[in-house]
This record gives C-alpha cells, structure tokens and sequence, in this order.
C-alpha cells in the first residue's frame, strides 16, 4: 500500500489540475489580503458614502462597528466567502485576517474540484483498471487515493491561508508581540480544519466513487458543502431540532473551527466530527468499490 500511496501522491504533484488549483488558493490568499486592508480602511468607506450627509455617514459608520462587534464572537453561517471579524472593524489584526483565510464554503469548491480530477476522471481513462490488473487490492487503492487526496487539500489550504497571513502580519501586525502561544494557536486552528476537511475528502470520494462522474463530483460537492448549508440556514435559531442538526453538518463545523471565540472543546468536537465523518464514508466508498464493475 505504501508503494501505492506514493504513486498516487507522485501523479497529484504532476496533475494540471492540481498545479492550477495551488495558484487559485494562493491568488485568493494575496486577494483576501488587499480586500482586508481595503475595506479596513475609514476613508475607503467614506468615499463610497460620499453621495449621503457627513451626518449619516458617521451613523452608518457607528453602526456597522456595533455590528461587527456584536457578531466578532458568533459563528457566520449562512454565508460564502471570507470574513473577517474583529474587535474593531477599522483595525483588525493579523490573527482576525488568519481566521478569516479559512474562508466558509470556498476550500470546498476547490476540494469538489480536486477529487473529481483526482478520481472520478480516472474511471473514464481506464486508469483503475490499469492499477487493478496488477493485483492490487481495491481498498488499499482506495485509501492510497484518500491519503493523496488530504496532501493536496493541505497544501491548497496552507497556501491560502498562509499567504493571506503573512501578508496581513505584516500589513495590520499580529495585535501582540508574537509568542509561543500564537505558534500552537496557529497550530491547533489549522489542524482542527485539517480534521474537518478530512472529512470533506472522504465524504467527495464517497461521491465521486458513486456517480463516477468528473462533472457531477464537482456540482454535487458544491451543492452539499458550499450551497445547501446558505440556503437551510434560515431555519438555525427557529427550531430546536434543526440547530442541533446543523451543528453535525461539515460546513457549520468548518466555519465553528475557525471563529473568533472558538473553545478548545469546540475544536475537539468539531475535529471529532470530522474524523468520524471520515471512518463511515471511507468504509462505505471501500464496500461500493469493492463491489463495482470497473471497466
């Protein structure tokens, strides 16, 4: 399996696709970086008010920092894009930007992206079948494509959120002097979305092994991780029921690691989640393909 896993991880760093996807994040990263710094900036908004009386300027002004520092603490649901939550909306720091690197519901649509060139296009070509008649084991197969599958979303994730934190450190500062404790911050958001994106792999595998289709990989990944969870979220706050089952969802999971005032058992739980996610539909992608007629 070893031997698998290295050709497989060896094919996604010579893949097209992959080369692409990696410029996209690190675009996104530097984009999100400059729409930071500009939309920190008081003068920048004033200009867009010009046509309104100074007086309802400053009132627009006063409320949208009351906003932003109501909703700095909450989880942003509903939403697609990059946020950024601080404390004061005309200063916000490196580690507000790093938070809001992670984005909510855009390393999906690139992970949807990935796994159908990764997989689903390799039904059609008869590369399966190639690897198969050699006499390897279809599940190890399978998994060898799960491991390379999470090196690439790591490394589409850590240059986008590296290169948007990086930048905006040095632009805004990290609000304190750099420590220790902001290393193993760091550290400990990355990995809990890590754990959560694990997930979101395995549950696109899951997918693609079904439809068997590059095309339909990528609409029903966005559909179910960067769609669906903006349009159901009407409902969060109505019913009971409803927010508890939101809370065991990917995305509200993904965007709940990444927030400002997340706790170290929210990353566990969300981490959990994730791990969990990745147990169930591994297991049922590994029985759907063992079982499948690959031609």
């Amino acid at each position: 399996m070893c031997r698998l896993i290295h050709a497989e991880i060896y094919k996604l760093f010579r893949m097209r696709g992959f080369k692409i996807l990696c410029i996209i994040a690190l675009i996104l990263g530097i984009s999100m970086a400059g729409l930071s710094k500009l939309s920190s900036s008081e003068d920048f908004l004033k200009s867009s008010l010009k046509s309104f009386p100074p007086e309802q300027q400053q009132t627009y002004i006063e409320q949208l920092k009351k906003a932003n520092a109501e909703s700095y603490s909450k989880v942003t649901i509903g939403s697609m894009g990059f946020f950024v939550h601080s404390k004061d909306i005309f200063h916000p720091t490196g580690k507000d930007v790093f938070r809001a690197s992670f984005g909510i519901g855009v390393i999906e649509i690139l992970a949807s992206v990935l796994i159908g060139s990764m997989i689903a296009i390799e039904y059609s070509s008869g590369t399966i079948k190639n690897i198969l008649a050699y006499g390897k084991k279809r599940e190890y197969y399978y998994i060898a494509k799960i491991v390379a599958a999470f090196v690439g979303f790591t490394i589409i994730l850590g240059l986008m959120v590296t290169s948007t934190t990086i930048i905006s450190s040095f632009t805004f500062g990290w609000g304190a002097p750099f420590a220790i404790n902001d290393a193993l911050y760091i550290l400990k958001i990355f990995a809990a979305a890590l754990a959560v994106g694990l997930g979101t792999i395995s549950f696109l595998i899951f997918i693609s092994t079904l439809v068997k289709s590059n095309g339909g990989t990528i609409l029903i990944g966005i559909i179910l991780f960067s769609i669906s969870p903006m349009f159901i979220a009407f409902l969060y706050g109505k019913y009971t029921w409803f927010d508890k089952l939101y809370k065991c969802i990917l995305p509200y999971n993904w965007a709940l690691a990444t927030s400002a005032a997340v706790t170290n058992n929210e990353l566990l739980r969300a981490s959990s989640l994730g791990i969990i996610t990745l147990l169930i539909t591994a297991a049922a992608g590994i029985a759907v393909f063992k079982n499948q007629d690959i031609k």
